[in-house]
């Protein structure tokens, strides 16, 4: 279950974030919407019914394509800063995407509403006035149902570490391509409010 919980995490991490990075193009586009419709169709689905093999398959399928969309774009912040919690506290990688994808979503919102929109249109909730804030509820809600924790606090990362860990996560190559600059700065700003 925690196997299903954090890599099925991931993989709905991959769609999104290739979904916006500034090296995206038509190709990945076509992956990364198709990733994340079957993902978040699927997801709580074989949390909560594991021997589902038709949703199995689809989040099979949605992390193929999600792969897909990484190596014909790149990732971005979320990944940027997850590597440095692995490194430094052991946390499992799709949980460390867990603490932080909707935060980034939420930080990338001023540059990347109308592609975060998008997204939403292709999911199971309605869009509204503010698409970011609105995928990331719904991220929340996808980690919650998987178990994941909800904020770095819960997972033990402690406050003075959070300027090593952006430090750390400025220096990722992943952070180029975020479509809102990154930065220290802005790694910090994804820790604090994570």
């Amino acid at each position: 279950a925690a196997v299903t919980a954090t890599s099925g995490f991931d993989a709905i991490a991959h769609a999104v974030e290739t979904f916006v990075s500034t090296k995206r193009n038509p190709l990945s586009e076509s992956f990364s919407r198709e990733a994340w419709r079957l993902l978040e169709h699927n997801y709580e689905r074989v949390i909560s019914h594991p021997n589902d093999l038709a949703a199995r398959g689809s989040m099979q399928l949605g992390a193929f394509f999600a792969g897909t969309a990484i190596e014909n774009s790149m990732l971005g912040a979320t990944h940027a800063c997850a590597n440095p919690l692995t490194a430094h506290y052991g946390t499992t990688h799709g949980t460390a995407i867990a603490l932080l994808l909707a935060t980034v979503v939420r930080w990338n919102g001023v540059v990347a509403g109308e592609r975060y929109a998008e997204l939403l249109r292709l999911s199971t909730v309605r869009e509204d006035s503010n698409p970011a804030e609105r995928l990331a509820l719904r991220l929340e809600q996808l980690a919650t149902s998987g178990g994941l924790f909800s904020s770095l606090r819960e997972a033990g990362v402690r406050s003075d570490d959070l300027s090593m860990l952006a430090g750390e996560a400025a220096e990722q190559w992943t952070g180029r391509f975020n479509p809102r600059p990154f930065d220290m700065r802005g790694a910090l700003e994804v820790y604090q409010c994570a």
